[in-house]
């Protein structure tokens, strides 16, 4: 018998007893009430970036739905594995998840076997974002008329015709190769420390073609100085309707872009997941969230929680093939 019930009388010893299997759960639930402080959303890159501003976005409309602040929090590094990372070594209670990308949950993989972690075991998927596919320009007075003219020019000229990206392990990169093995041609990779640059002499001429995020090139799209051959997503832009996916202009099965999503620690709780799960969903079901999303080059992507980790675990592959193909490593 509890020390406090010792000198009461029996038939209420016996009834507080009885509520106590009844009020345990309920302070557990109230104890346990989830969210009940901030909860940071880790970026593993930096401020000013697509994926930041996808963060803030979606952040900024979770924190009203949960009742809780969503800090964004930037930690730049190593592609990203930096921020993965501290949210791998994280806690898992929820109040610290990623905002994860291509690179750092299908790609990273492939090009660092020395990972301190493994993405598809030590992180949870809460949901896909969507993706900013690129756009494949050439100088407004160069010949290539569609995507085809260049991919037969490409082949009439092996190596000779260059293209643009980020670097060597970045995904305009990737993206350029995925479309030599596709198309079976040979190009010139030139990689580029400033987009601005890259995009300066893709105007110029003397880059033939550049996989080019959204953003920087859609007004010299918008402009004519800059001819958008193609997009790369499964499905056209709203930004450029008139532009043809690169599979509609005849590479089918190509598809590539810079998806992104939130992913929690591994052990997080399946009702802390849903939690997270349902405000995310509500977010970018919001019209303004889907318009300023838009506004980055980003689309959304129809992929399920459920569907979420056979999706990571297929980009894996995919990336897989084209890094080994290409005989690209980590910078």
């Amino acid at each position: 018998m509890h020390a406090f019930t010792a000198h009461l009388p029996r038939f209420v010893c016996a009834g507080l007893i009885g509520l106590l299997p009844t009020l345990a759960p309920q302070a557990s639930i109230a104890q346990d009430a989830y969210p009940n402080h901030a909860i940071r959303l880790i970026v593993p890159f930096q401020a000013g970036s697509a994926t930041d501003a996808a963060a803030r976005v979606v952040g900024q409309k979770m924190s009203a739905s949960l009742g809780q602040t969503v800090i964004i929090d930037n930690r730049v590094g190593a592609s990203g594995f930096i921020g993965a990372e501290a949210v791998v070594r994280a806690a898992p209670d929820g109040y610290t998840i990623l905002l994860g990308t291509v690179s750092t949950q299908a790609i990273g993989p492939s090009l660092n076997s020395n990972l301190s972690f493994d993405p598809e075991k030590d992180l949870t998927p809460i949901g896909l974002i969507g993706s900013s596919p690129y756009v494949l320009v050439t100088a407004s007075k160069m010949p290539y008329a569609d995507l085809q003219a260049f991919i037969a020019q490409a082949r009439a000229q092996p190596g000779k015709l260059t293209y643009a990206s980020a670097g060597t392990t970045s995904m305009a990169n990737l993206s350029a190769q995925l479309l030599s093995t596709l198309a079976k041609i040979q190009m010139t990779h030139v990689p580029y420390k400033s987009s601005a640059q890259s995009v300066t002499d893709t105007l110029n001429g003397t880059i033939d073609i550049q996989f080019g995020s959204v953003m920087p090139v859609l007004p010299h799209v918008k402009t004519g100085a800059l001819k958008a051959l193609a997009v790369t997503g499964a499905q056209r832009m709203p930004l450029l309707p008139d532009v043809p996916t690169v599979a509609e202009a005849g590479m089918k099965g190509y598809e590539t872009g810079l998806w992104m999503g939130l992913f929690a620690p591994k052990g997080t709780p399946a009702p802390v997941l849903d939690r997270l799960s349902t405000s995310l969903t509500a977010a970018l079901a919001d019209a303004d969230v889907d318009k300023a999303l838009l506004g980055q080059g980003i689309q959304g992507m129809r992929v399920s929680r459920g569907e979420l980790t056979g999706f990571v675990r297929s980009e894996t592959e995919k990336w897989s093939r084209v890094v080994k193909a290409a005989g690209i490593t980590a910078e």
